[in-house]
């Protein structure tokens, strides 16, 4: 047989597999339609992608068939207000990674908790004052007082500790005097605050020694290195 026979040959298998997945999946869509008849064709074929995506992924067909009725449900209302699957879902592909880690997408969901925040807010101002007095201190002759080691580390786990109180009352919407609790919160905490500072102020300035300017763009870099680091690895939000 010649090369000229065997490409031929070749290119005749290819189109008759090709023929072959474009009547399958026509009757795919057909099928779809049967059992989906109240969705619009383009939705039908996004049940067949969607159908196709979750296969491909090795979900259970006992979960799969109850994930597509909730689906084909929830479409058949929102195409009446001209609502398509895409629209509404994105990629099939995505609606199929969503219904297979539904359960770890809501976990994401939920806020986070107090020691998160206080994580959170305490290494942002801890970062951010460093940077700073980082800044003051380079058009300084002299070290401020102000900015001695203990400020810094006080101020962020004060900081920390009354922004995620202040965070924790505003995010339960459905508390009473909700505004109110928010502020009697935020008050406190330049209570606690202002109390501190006179508190540290006491403290000789050998103790509470100033950094220098490097060291504080130093803290301020390790500060937010860590806060991303953090909540890459433990998931922790922005809020």
């Amino acid at each position: 047989m010649s090369e000229e026979n065997i490409r031929q040959k070749n290119q005749d298998a290819a189109r008759r597999q090709a023929e072959t997945r474009e009547k399958e999946r026509q009757e795919k869509i057909i099928e779809i339609n049967k059992q989906f008849s109240d969705l619009t064709k383009r939705n039908a074929e996004y049940m067949v992608k969607l159908n196709k995506a979750l296969n491909d992924q090795g979900f259970d067909p006992e979960k799969k068939a109850t994930a597509l009725q909730d689906v084909y449900e929830e479409l058949k209302e929102k195409q009446k207000q001209g609502i398509t699957a895409a629209k509404l879902y994105g990629p099939a592909a995505k609606k199929a990674d969503d219904i297979i880690n539904g359960p770890k997408r809501l976990k994401e969901q939920q806020p986070p908790k107090f020691w998160e925040m206080a994580l959170d807010n305490g290494l942002l101002m801890f970062a951010m004052f460093c940077a700073m007095y980082g800044v003051l201190g380079l058009f300084s002759k002299t070290p401020s007082t102000d900015a001695g080691w203990i400020t810094l580390f006080s101020t962020a786990i004060i900081a920390g500790l009354g922004l995620a109180a202040f965070y924790k009352v505003m995010g339960n919407r459905k508390a009473k005097h909700r505004i109110l609790r928010g502020i009697g919160a935020f008050l406190g905490l330049l209570v606690v605050w202002f109390l501190a500072f006179a508190l540290i102020a006491r403290i000789p300035v050998s103790l509470n020694r100033p950094l220098s300017p490097i060291a504080d763009f130093i803290f301020a870099a390790a500060g937010f290195g860590l806060r991303y680091l953090l909540k890459k690895k433990l998931g922790i939000r922005s809020y």
